[in-house]
């Protein structure tokens, strides 16, 4: 019994950790503007995401831009941008860097913040107990997908 409960108390840390997709802004971060009050409609907060500009697989300092139809966002790459997560309709974005004369953009589509904390709780939980990873995952799989949380993890730009 004694060296159960550690483990017991640990998994369930676990499990209350990856139930949380949206991180919270970054205090030293750079926050993304909005647009409009429209575009603040159903922000579930705000996601730190690392941007990097990249060229030949090394980073490289640049000056860009995160551009949506919803907020935007100007700093100096690399860096955390803090980005508006959303439970309703997230957008892509479009990261634009200029960097040695040469300017490039990419699109970015949002990724599901929600799926993405709880594929996590279950490898947690099955790496040490593997049947209690799969009854996660199942309970996982049958939840409502109604309240999902859209966003970005990190953005990289190949030049």
């Amino acid at each position: 019994m004694q060296r159960i409960l550690p483990k017991a108390l640990f998994l369930s840390f676990v499990a209350v950790a990856a139930c949380a997709p949206v991180k919270g802004a970054d205090e030293k971060g750079v926050t993304a503007t909005f647009t409009s009050e429209n575009a603040q409609a159903f922000v579930a907060g705000y996601q730190p995401v690392e941007v990097t500009v990249t060229k030949s697989g090394d980073s490289v300092p640049a000056n860009c831009e995160i551009k949506s139809s919803k907020y935007t966002a100007k700093f100096a790459a690399p860096a955390t941008v803090n980005i508006p997560a959303y439970s309703k309709g997230a957008v892509n974005a479009t990261l634009s860097c200029t960097t040695e004369d040469v300017t490039k953009a990419a699109t970015f589509k949002p990724v599901n913040l929600s799926k993405k904390a709880r594929t996590g709780s279950a490898v947690g939980v099955a790496v040490l107990c593997p049947i209690c990873g799969l009854g996660v995952a199942a309970a996982n799989a049958s939840k409502s997908k109604e309240n999902e949380i859209f966003g970005f993890t990190k953005m990289e730009l190949k030049l």
